[in-house]
């Protein structure tokens, strides 16, 4: 007998799964401008970043944090440029 622990997923989660990942949301676009504070953004990073940038298309939750550290990231980077 196997004592390992099958889970099973229904088509529901299946279905929100791949809409989560599909849908524009705040959650890796925060990481993303976060990040990009840090270092300098691979070219995947920066596309996905810009696809994100829309934030939540149903709230609007973290657009005005989002700006502003978007701003940041982008003094940032021109710093990095002016070296």
């Amino acid at each position: 007998m196997k004592s390992g622990k099958t889970s099973k997923r229904s088509a529901a989660d299946i279905f929100f799964d791949t809409v989560g990942a599909v849908v524009p949301s705040c959650g890796p676009a925060m990481r993303l401008v976060e990040l990009g504070q840090q270092r300098p953004l691979s070219v995947k990073e920066r596309f996905v970043l810009t696809y994100n940038s829309t934030l939540c298309l149903h709230c609007n939750c973290n657009r005005r944090k989002f700006n502003e550290e978007r701003a940041k990231m982008r003094a940032v980077e021109a710093e990095r440029r002016g070296r």
